[in-house]
């Protein structure tokens, strides 16, 4: 077996490697477009709700209104729980561009590697292919 198709088959693995990672980043920015939808749409909600709560305020019990305290409380727990979850999906999705970038690079380097092993196989092949008709042309003309 040549160097270059040993080689190939390391491009082979490098290039399934760089596939995997291009497609776990995919993922884990799918993951983070979601939760960052999430937590728009919880702020939105709690928007709507305190602006709901400030127009019916005056007409409302004192218990009804520390109900309404209580749930934008609980609203503005699960906002900060979510955005934890944000933060923590940011981290990943960066760990996943790095393996990605990381990846890609070990499979560009390969490639090169294969190509100039490739290139310099198909010249020294070339070279006694040439070395071969030389000698043939040569003992034709000896024998003349």
């Amino acid at each position: 077996m040549t160097r270059s198709r040993r080689l190939q088959t390391i491009v082979k693995l490098r290039n399934h490697g760089e596939r995997n990672a291009a497609r776990s980043f995919a993922n884990s920015q799918l993951t983070l477009q979601n939760i960052r939808q999430r937590v728009q749409q919880l702020l939105d909600y709690k928007a709507e709700y305190c602006q709901l709560f400030s127009r019916v305020q005056t007409k409302l019990s004192i218990q009804t209104m520390r109900d309404q305290q209580a749930f934008i409380l609980q609203l503005d727990q699960g906002i900060k729980m979510l955005q934890q979850q944000l933060h923590a999906q940011e981290q990943m999705n960066e760990q996943e561009r790095q393996n990605w970038i990381q990846q890609k690079q070990q499979l560009d380097t390969m490639q090169n590697i294969y190509e100039r092993c490739a290139t310099a196989e198909q010249m020294l092949q070339d070279l006694r292919s040439q070395h071969a008709l030389d000698e043939l042309a040569t003992n034709r003309a000896t024998r003349s």
